[in-house]
């Protein structure tokens, strides 16, 4: 199983936008997968509306144990978020994020959606994956985070060496701002080889889907269309980043 974990430390980013259309979409391709909802704010809970439940996040990282479930070809299921997850530098919660989380087994991929910040929770997961994907906004502001995104990949890959940072995903991206533009030039410059060469754009399609809990590729919107033959390019780079690792 390919364990992918969706991180930034700033809020706002997309990071459930980005975390749930995966799911979604390697699901239509055919590929059993796992979602896991390990933010207290549960986005990804309610992105994924459709999705079966086959946990709770606190009760697993509380017993230090996965869930017991199947899950068939082309089916995505779900782990809920709780609001009372542990958003703490406790080791006690990174070694049951740990145990818990490296029990999960049984489909091709897993996707998880994390909080806003790099607490034990977050490194616990990211102890336990094979990717890691940064999705980031155009903004000043914004684009500060970046550098504690990579100090904290860093930090994982001295203990979970076989990580791969799978990259710098622009998201949320408004091509008609002036600044948007230039910030996207002046990271590509600084991050080249880390920079994902897709851009997730802030589309009405991606808030319908979510509001909806469905798939982007399901809006039938002309900004839903947009929207899914965006994300399906991005799709199509993710899954040959993710396979040629093999």
């Amino acid at each position: 199983m390919k364990t992918i974990v969706i991180a930034n430390n700033k809020g706002g980013v997309g990071k459930t936008t980005v975390a749930s259309q995966i799911a979604f979409y390697l699901g239509r391709a055919g590929y059993s997968v796992i979602a896991v909802d390990l933010d207290g704010q549960r986005n990804l809970t309610s992105a994924m509306g459709g999705a079966r439940v086959v946990g709770n996040a606190l009760q697993m990282l509380e017993s230090g144990e996965a869930p017991s479930f199947s899950v068939v070809p082309g089916e995505v299921v779900l782990i809920e978020g709780d609001r009372d997850v542990p958003v703490s530098s406790d080791d006690t919660v990174l070694q049951g994020t740990v145990a818990a989380l490296d029990g999960l087994a049984g489909a091709d991929f897993c996707i998880m959606d994390t909080p806003p910040t790099f607490s034990a929770l977050v490194y616990g997961a990211l102890l336990t994956a094979d990717f890691m994907l940064s999705p980031i906004e155009l903004k000043r502001f914004s684009l500060d985070g970046v550098e504690g995104v990579l100090k904290a990949f860093v930090q994982v890959q001295e203990i979970n060496e076989g990580i791969q940072f799978l990259g710098l995903l622009p998201s949320r991206f408004d091509a008609v701002k002036k600044n948007e533009r230039e910030t996207l030039l002046a990271v590509a410059e600084s991050y080249s080889n880390l920079l994902v060469p897709h851009a997730i754009r802030n589309r009405v399609g991606y808030e319908a889907a979510e509001a909806e809990g469905i798939p982007v590729f399901e809006v039938p919107t002309a900004s839903g269309k947009e929207a899914a033959a965006e994300f399906g390019a991005f799709f199509d780079w993710f899954i040959d980043a993710v396979e040629k690792e093999d």
